[in-house]
């Protein structure tokens, strides 16, 4: 028996044969993801359904010398899914850990696990409180956990904003909590005690996001009151995009609007199907303002003021939901705005390739009859010239690959926005395929030519962004992880240097 079928027979005596999956037809499954990265099968599909199932697994990956690949869901589309970052891992997905462990209303924290949906708390808040955790864009049976850990963007700002507190499983089989927490259970204090996320001490949370550091098996999330807003929409031409952001950034500095913006051009995604590049330079922004009914009516004028001759378009409507709504894109954009997941980026993917995604599971990595997708998202300053510079950019490589980019830029704190420009093909075809990639390998070295880097990394990003060898930044990374993990059996090549 090698090393392999070892590890596979103990993980089926510690966890149990249901939970571990091996056959050639289920590890080819789960190698097929939305942007075609091709890869070797996973050794093994484990499945564990507790934290203590999860301790086994990592127990006999260091026995046994066999790495494991740790996804919540996997639904990272256009990120890489569930694919492992190198060949030879056994893929454990953790979807089936997914209890709400506690929500706290006085104190507005939830404690969740890693396979709890963006529509499962939704759902439970919406229910029994007046609270949210804002909302990805993406579907509603997304992980929480996975898309904070690699810092996703939502609706009202940062989600990594929101992240109180984490408890991780470490490579070297220990069992740590940041903040407050790991001085006792929240079920044994009738204090509060995740009111000063970092404790007292260093501040280690950080270091679990983007990373493979540690397997996050429970996490605390600051949540917000529901608060009635104003959502503002307005459409603007290229001529006007300097000016716009400009504007937006003055409104926001005055305290006039949230911090939030996105803004994304009305391109048509479908032109790329043609393979044709059909760049229309027309823009939709979106943001917000709270306060009172009579304060909001104050900071409309003021909006108008500032951004209305820019715009050949622009409306205000409430976050109040409207059920009747005539337009399917604002009730949509009402229902984010009070942390209600939606499916309407995934339909609108099936509507392009004439899918009906209603009536499925949303399993878009194993649905060969909508486009794939490749993205490209660099952390850009939120500096208009800075933007337009990257867009320009983006543009001049598109159009020599033939290739239409969908634009998109989103707040990512207080001085940054994430540009996402994602481009589509089709997965059956394999000059398409190599066209896409090459088209974002060379996107990636011009950008970084003019100093803007990946706010996210693809698995096909990471070898050449983390893979550094005489940077003392990934030496670092690459310490901490051999004192955590000291066989590296957790997700190798992930966010780190090749050789640890």
């Amino acid at each position: 028996m090698n090393n392999y079928e070892q590890a596979i027979q103990a993980w089926k005596d510690k966890i149990g044969a249901t939970k571990v999956e091996i056959s050639t037809e289920q590890r080819e499954k789960y190698t097929q993801n939305i942007t075609e990265y091709q890869a070797e099968p996973p050794v093994a599909i484990l499945k564990p359904a507790s934290r203590s199932d999860v301790e086994a697994i990592v127990a006999v990956a260091n026995k046994y010398h066999v790495p494991i690949y740790v996804v919540s869901t996997g639904k990272n589309w256009g990120i890489g899914s569930k694919v492992p970052v190198k060949n030879g891992c056994a893929l454990v997905i953790l979807s089936e850990i997914k209890n709400i462990i506690e929500v706290n209303e006085k104190y507005r924290y939830a404690i969740i696990e890693p396979g709890v949906t963006q529509k499962q708390l939704s759902d439970y808040l919406q229910k029994n409180t007046n609270l949210m955790l804002p909302s990805t864009g993406s579907a509603e049976n997304t992980s929480i956990v996975g898309n904070i850990l690699d810092r996703g963007s939502v609706f009202f700002n940062h989600r990594y904003d929101f992240l109180t507190g984490l408890e991780v499983l470490l490579g070297n089989g220990k069992l740590v909590r940041t903040g407050f927490w790991h001085y006792f259970d929240s079920n044994q204090t009738k204090l509060p005690i995740f009111f000063h996320p970092p404790g007292v001490g260093p501040d280690i949370k950080g270091i679990f996001t983007q990373s493979n550091l540690g397997i996050v098996t429970a996490m605390v999330v600051r949540l917000k009151p529901r608060t009635p807003s104003t959502i503002v929409y307005a459409e603007l031409k290229e001529d006007n995009f300097v000016a716009f952001i400009d504007a937006f950034i003055k409104l926001k500095e005055n305290n006039l609007i949230n911090n939030w913006l996105m803004i994304t051009n009305t391109n048509d995604p479908r032109t790329t199907v043609a393979n044709q590049f059909n760049y229309t330079g027309n823009w939709s922004a979106i943001f917000n303002f709270y306060g009172t009914e009579q304060l909001r009516y104050l900071y409309k004028k003021e909006v108008e003021k500032e951004i209305n001759k820019l715009c050949h378009n622009l409306f205000f409507m409430n976050s109040d939901i409207e059920e009747n709504s005539n337009h399917r894109y604002h009730l949509i954009l009402q229902k984010l705005y009070n942390g209600i997941p939606s499916n309407y980026s995934i339909e609108t993917m099936g509507e392009m390739n004439d899918f009906d995604f209603k009536n499925s599971d949303y399993e878009v990595d194993f649905c060969k009859q909508i486009s794939g997708f490749r993205a490209v998202a660099p952390a850009v300053p939120l500096e208009a010239r800075a933007m337009k510079e990257v867009i320009d950019l983006v543009n001049k490589v598109s159009k020599e690959f033939q290739i239409t980019p969908f634009h998109n830029f989103v707040t990512i704190g207080d001085m940054a926005v994430e540009g996402l420009f994602r481009a589509y093909f089709n997965r059956e075809k394999e000059e398409e395929i190599t066209n896409v990639n090459q088209w974002a390998e060379e996107l990636d070295k011009e950008l970084e030519k003019i100093g803007i880097y990946p706010y996210r990394m693809s698995i096909q990003q990471m070898n050449y962004f983390s893979n550094r060898q005489t940077d003392p930044y990934w030496e670092t990374i690459a310490a901490i992880k051999k004192q955590l993990d000291p066989n590296n059996i957790i997700s190798p090549g992930k966010y780190c240097l090749e050789n640890i």
